[in-house]
């Protein structure tokens, strides 16, 4: 079956950051360890993307789980410099999202991220990558999140094509695992050149 559709994910696709940009100077600034947030993410930032628990109630199980005492209004700091490190765009994405839309591919993104932050920030911000997108599923929407086997398989549905017709670019190589365990293609994003490169390299076989 040849590669009918490519699925995106958001942050560090569709972003040039991995991670809260803005998070880790705040931690800095603030003489916060930034390892303790790290950890806190590991442990609690797929609750948040699923909509189990709010930025607020994440920062404070991050705080609870270190032993440190965080005011309100220092939290407050920390939840708006975590949304805003999420909106650096990758132009270069959307170039890329542009020319294959114009060859044929149907276009998918796929991304764990709360639905507040979607409809406050992404859908705003990315409005024009959205615009290229055949479907799209957000994991706080439907309170799943990759690398949960059910993620893929509602995109699969939306973007109405065979498993083995779709090839999707993340920079999480547990959630491009997932998605070769479901049958699709799949390419860790490391650079755009590189992802570039390898996916040009896999529809040519």
């Amino acid at each position: 079956m040849k590669i009918k559709g490519v699925v995106f994910d958001y942050g560090g696709v569709m972003t040039t950051s991995t991670m809260p940009l803005r998070v880790i100077d705040l931690a800095k600034d603030m003489g916060i360890p930034w390892d303790a947030i790290r950890r806190g993410f590991d442990a609690h930032r797929l609750d948040y993307d699923r909509d189990d628990i709010s930025l607020r109630e994440m920062y404070d199980a991050i705080w609870s789980d270190a032993g440190l005492k965080v005011d309100d209004a220092t939290t407050a700091l920390f939840m708006d410099a975590d949304s805003r490190s999420w909106l650096y765009r990758r132009e270069r994405t959307r170039e890329w999202m542009a020319q294959l839309k114009a060859r044929g591919f149907r276009i998918g993104i796929l991304t764990n991220m709360c639905s507040r932050f979607g409809n406050e920030h992404f859908k705003k911000a990315f409005a024009d990558f959205i615009e290229l997108s055949d479907a799209m599923v957000i994991s706080g929407e439907e309170r799943v999140t990759k690398p949960n086997p059910k993620i893929y398989e509602i995109l699969r549905e939306r973007i109405a094509l065979p498993a083995n017709g779709l090839c999707f670019i993340d920079d999480v190589e547990k959630n491009c695992a997932a998605a070769r365990a479901c049958g699709w293609h799949a390419i860790r994003f490391v650079s755009s050149e590189q992802v570039e490169a390898d996916f040009e390299r896999l529809v040519a076989q």
